[in-house]
């Protein structure tokens, strides 16, 4: 049940979002390789679906935003929030961690157009993410 627990708080976490930006505003150890492809492509709010998950935890909204070379990613579910850790982009592809109750939940992304594809990676197994960008950042 704990295993089931920590997935669907991070599915929580990564769509329902009222974002708080001035989280952003923390340093964070953030690692980043970027094209100039994968700003246009990844920055913005995504809402998500984790399959799999359970009731309540299956929705998230999962924010990106880049500063400067380095991007920065939060994660929302219900009221917990989540950054994200060890960013990696390229091209169109984005990996990241999570800490959720002490346990690295690794996910990995693909973006298509305003599509976004991935999955979630945990103790109790690997669940696929499907979302679609839902905020844009201002060009």
């Amino acid at each position: 049940m704990k295993k089931y627990y920590t997935l669907f708080v991070f599915t929580l976490m990564l769509l329902t979002i009222p974002f708080n930006l001035m989280a952003f505003e923390s340093d964070s150890n953030v690692v980043s390789t970027t094209t100039s492809l994968a700003k246009d492509v990844f920055v913005g709010g995504w809402s998500y679906t984790l399959q799999g998950a359970p009731e309540g935890y299956e929705k998230g909204f999962f924010l990106v935003l880049k500063e400067g070379k380095y991007y920065k990613a939060q994660v929302q579910v219900g009221k917990a929030t989540f950054m994200a850790e060890d960013i990696v982009v390229k091209k169109n592809t984005m990996t990241f961690h999570v800490l959720v109750e002490g346990k690295k939940v690794m996910v990995a992304l693909t973006a298509n157009g305003s599509k976004l594809s991935g999955t979630s990676t945990t103790e109790e197994g690997v669940f696929q993410i499907t979302g679609e960008k839902t905020l844009s950042a201002g060009e």
